[in-house]
């Protein structure tokens, strides 16, 4: 008889296989879109500055100065559809 699987191991190796598909599904779209298209794709799934660093493989600070940039390019374009208040960070 199989043993029980413990639930906090299933939830880590879902974690795992989500980032290997969020990184494997970033590489793909890099062909196609600039870094700033995916932060502004990213940012509208609600992830903080530090997941989308993972998934880009760059930096949190490079990720919030992105942010900031595509904040200003709305603004001055006086669109509707601006990035989501806030800096994406959760503390």
């Amino acid at each position: 008889m199989a043993r029980p699987r413990d639930a906090s191991a299933g939830f880590s190796e879902l974690l795992t296989q989500a980032r290997i598909t969020n990184r494997l599904l970033a590489a793909q779209l890099r062909e196609t879109m600039s870094q700033q298209d995916l932060v502004r794709l990213l940012m509208g799934t609600g992830a903080s500055n530090q997941d989308i660093a993972d998934v880009l493989n760059t930096t949190p600070a490079t990720v919030a100065t992105t942010v900031q940039r595509l904040r200003r390019k709305a603004e001055g374009k006086g669109h509707d559809v601006a990035p989501p208040p806030g800096d994406g960070a959760q503390e």
